[in-house]
């Protein structure tokens, strides 16, 4: 690492390291995901805490240190304030952020990936924050190589129609090609119509989309299934984030 150098990041995680140092689980744009140190943030004298609020965008200092890099200088650059004044919004801004943490090894960069993080906390501040973080689960699948197929059966390759699909790893079945499977997970018309649109739509818009209860366990489903292919094991913001909507 050069002596000192200027990331720009978000604040995923951070947890109490030593006497007064925090470590701070950072996704930048230049390196990817980063563990750092700061130290003496818990004092309360200390300059840097306003500089690395949780779930926001921020510029650190970092130089070298020995077990991590040492935060020598944060600012905030986007806080998020609407997201902060709203447990609900908070919650799943957590499961974002885990979502982002736990599939994501250090030291890879994707900037992509970075903006859409960025644009997931933009739209939790606005919109249904169900919807914002079911965009950024299909970025995470695109950018990890596996993207649901939602037009074509992924056995056959045939265009699907009808009222519900047999969901597989990677997307969908038609009905012909669904009957040589076990019964299982389907997604509904309505899901897989709010999916696309996801895929399509302007984020401006987004705002603008409208799904069903019913949709929405159609879709929960769905993910749940197509998330098992680039997660470890159950996250527990995920978890909680169901119950809550119960």
């Amino acid at each position: 690492m050069e002596q000192y150098q200027r990331l720009n990041a978000i604040i995923l995680r951070s947890r109490d390291y030593k006497e007064a140092d925090q470590l701070l689980t950072i996704y930048t744009r230049e390196q990817g995901k980063m563990t750092v140190q700061v130290r003496g943030v818990k004092k309360t004298n200390s300059k840097l805490r306003g500089g690395i609020l949780l779930f926001s965008q921020a510029e650190l200092v970092v130089t070298a240190g020995k077990a991590f890099p040492i935060v020598t200088g944060a600012s905030t650059v986007t806080a998020f304030t609407s997201l902060r004044s709203d447990f609900a919004r908070m919650s799943y801004a957590g499961y974002a952020a885990e979502l982002l943490d736990q599939v994501i090894s250090e030291g890879h960069a994707d900037e992509d990936l970075y903006f859409f993080m960025l644009q997931t906390l933009q739209l939790l501040e606005f919109i249904d924050p169900w919807i914002a973080v079911r965009y950024l689960e299909l970025k995470v699948l695109e950018r990890q190589g596996y993207p649901p197929e939602l037009k074509h059966c992924q056995k056959c390759g045939v265009r699907l129609s009808g009222e519900q699909h047999r969901a597989v790893y990677g997307g969908l079945l038609c009905s012909r090609c669904a009957i040589e499977e076990p019964a299982g997970i389907t997604l509904s018309q309505e899901g897989r119509t709010f999916l696309q649109a996801l895929n399509y739509m302007p984020l401006h818009r987004f705002g603008w989309l409208y799904i069903s209860k019913r949709g929405r366990k159609s879709v929960e489903h769905f993910m749940d299934l197509q998330m098992q292919q680039v997660l470890g094991y159950p996250l527990k913001t995920r978890d909680f984030l169901k119950q809550m909507s119960l």
